[in-house]
């Protein structure tokens, strides 16, 4: 048997003029969406309030959309979906989610994911597949425009704070060393993570803990580094931009293993087909070859993404800063109820053959009386917890089925 990769991720930036560059997005966003758009059935459409599924949802015009929110108005995208279709005269179906649901629900989606999840959001693209699942068989879904396009955040450190990448790379290194030995601090991991190499630091834009800390959190010898994750990743592109190296990486680890993986088994769990239109391979040709500063700059990302939409979305849209799929766990886990039942998890006889109890015990103790931000910490944590009790155990049986 022999196994040949038939199609690769590489960039390859150019020069373009920014209204050259507009155009080829709108005509390759276009096409790629009316290909989508093709099936037997009626095809509708995720919607939140960012860009990716603004755009696709003004360019396909399907006439029934779906979205999900929350009571905490700073989690509750809601009203912004509607503005959007009210504009364009289709129709939004939308539902809040309660807390007790997304509690109640957590042992279902550990079932449907089928392994641990770093990401507690896929729990709202559970809710609104099911949704969705009431009048249509395949949705559009935005997924692959922050990787393809620059639409993190964190990618614009390679703009916003490029002055310090002048500094020597020996002297940023030596003050990356010391401190990494300090407790943390506001500004402490900026100088860590621009003090080591792209390869040895980073692992994927929702990274959450240290190789430090991995060695405090876990019970047994952790022998992986962050290079022997991304190593693979890199061959073709060792010489390329520090964002071009970024963009890989998430694109064959977190788009592959969390953005698309949650997408698909979220999507089916409710037996509906999830499509991706910003994944399209001639969507990625086209990607591949736009040059930084198309991508990032000091106030925005996906700069030349935004251009495009701008043609087309008849609401503002289009400026939306990124939000991802916000979830208020980070309140939620400092009620007694959500608290509780963590620590329960925590404090399992078989947990310590993974963890080390007292020092996940003081992660969530610190979350609750708001000492530290542990919210992701903690949530990477009990997500193995259940999926262990779930396929090892046995246990929420009645609730999955």
């Amino acid at each position: 048997m022999e196994i040949k990769t038939y199609y690769d991720i590489e960039f390859d930036e150019k020069e373009y003029k920014m209204d050259e560059l507009v155009k080829d997005i709108s005509e390759t966003m276009r096409d790629s969406v009316k290909h989508h758009m093709l099936a037997d059935v009626e095809v509708g459409s995720f919607l939140s309030s960012g860009i990716d599924s603004s755009y696709l949802v003004t360019l396909a015009r399907p006439d029934k959309t779906y979205t999900v929110g929350y009571e905490e108005d700073r989690y509750n995208e809601i009203d912004y979906a509607k503005n959007l279709t009210n504009a364009l005269g289709i129709t939004n179906i939308s539902k809040k989610i309660s807390k007790e649901e997304w509690l109640n629900v957590i042992p279902k989606f550990i079932y449907h994911m089928d392994e641990p999840s770093s990401d507690p959001s896929a729990i709202s693209l559970y809710f609104v597949s099911k949704l969705a699942s009431k009048d249509v068989k395949v949705v559009l879904s935005g997924e692959g425009a922050d990787e393809f396009f620059g639409g993190y955040n964190y990618y614009r450190e390679e703009v916003d704070l490029g002055f310090y990448n002048k500094v020597p790379y020996f002297i940023r290194h030596f003050l990356a060393i010391c401190f990494e030995a300090l407790p943390e601090f506001k500004g402490r991991n900026f100088i860590v993570r621009r003090g080591k190499k792209v390869e040895d630091e980073y692992v994927g834009v929702s990274k959450i803990f240290s190789e430090k800390e991995r060695k405090k959190v876990l019970s047994f010898k952790d022998t992986i580094k962050n290079r022997d994750i991304t190593s693979v990743f890199l061959d073709k592109c060792k010489n390329a931009s520090n964002l071009v190296k970024m963009q890989t990486i998430d694109i064959r680890n977190w788009l592959l293993n969390d953005i698309l993986l949650k997408c698909d088994r979220m999507t089916m769990a409710n037996s509906i087909e999830g499509r991706t239109p910003f994944t399209d391979k001639e969507v990625f040709n086209l990607a591949r070859t736009i040059p930084t500063q198309y991508k990032v700059q000091k106030d925005n990302t996906k700069v030349a993404l935004r251009e495009a939409a701008k043609l087309d979305i008849p609401t503002e849209a289009y400026k939306k800063k990124k939000l991802g799929f916000p979830v208020p766990i980070r309140e939620w886990m400092k009620e007694d109820e959500f608290f509780t039942e963590i620590e329960r998890a925590f404090k399992q006889d078989f947990v310590s053959e993974f963890f080390n109890q007292k020092y996940i015990l003081k992660l969530l103790k610190e979350h609750k009386e708001n000492k530290k931000d542990n919210y992701k910490k903690v949530w990477i944590i009990y997500s193995f917890i259940k999926w262990y009790e779930i396929f090892f155990l046995g246990k929420d049986e009645e609730v999955i089925n």
